[in-house]
């Protein structure tokens, strides 16, 4: 099946979602080639991948929302061509995929709108520090990711077994909610989110309240 990878990050290929892409296609036998929404004009990348059997669109999660650039080449896409598939891979902060749920419906009747045959959406929670951790951290990770690839090379489907094991947790127990608040409570939590304010020179300003 001859398919286009969209990373649909507006961070191009600095973000968690060209880490997810590179991974998916890493051990196929003729990777497919990745574009990059964010450098492409909507209207021509849209006319672009009617060329393409199957389409992946890599994307992260900001809270329930879509980046943006990714909803404006959505727009352009026209009805498609008998056959075409399409799917999605996402990336969120949050570890819990239920809030990954909505936008996997609207993902769905999207392909049912457009006629694509929808390959479905693969949701993967935990994952905005995956570009800040070790290799040894994302072992497992890119394992799975290197799996998916694989068996959607060979057959043109998301693996369900890998998909499922993704979408875990749903939602999360009582134990893990009092976990993170502990977490919270003794600053623990908030080193990795500080380090990076300290980055970007935005430390001192992390109590501000501009809308007050």
């Amino acid at each position: 099946m001859n398919t286009i990878i969209l990373n649909g990050s507006p961070k191009g290929t600095k973000g968690n979602s060209e880490i997810f892409a590179r991974q998916f296609i890493k051990t196929m036998k003729h990777p497919c080639e990745v574009k990059y929404i964010a450098k492409e004009n909507p209207q021509q990348l849209a006319e672009f991948v009617r060329n393409f059997d199957a389409i992946i669109i890599v994307m992260p999660l900001y809270v329930h929302a879509m980046p943006g650039i990714v909803m404006k080449f959505i727009e352009q896409l026209r009805p498609a061509k008998k056959g075409q598939a399409i799917g999605f891979i996402i990336q969120a902060g949050f570890p819990e995929t239920a809030h990954e749920r909505y936008i996997e419906n609207y993902l769905r009747l999207l392909a049912q709108e457009l006629n694509y045959t929808y390959l479905g959406t693969v949701c993967k929670g935990e994952a905005a520090g995956t570009y800040m951790k070790p290799e040894f951290m994302n072992k497992k990770l890119f394992k799975q990711l290197n799996h998916l690839g694989r068996i959607y090379e060979q057959t043109g489907a998301f693996d369900k077994g890998i998909k499922e094991k993704f979408g875990h947790p749903y939602k999360l127990s009582k134990f893990q909610l009092i976990f993170l608040q502990q977490l919270e409570q003794t600053g623990i939590g908030k080193i990795g989110w500080h380090k990076f304010l300290k980055a970007n020179n935005a430390y001192d300003q992390r109590l501000d309240r501009p809308f007050l």
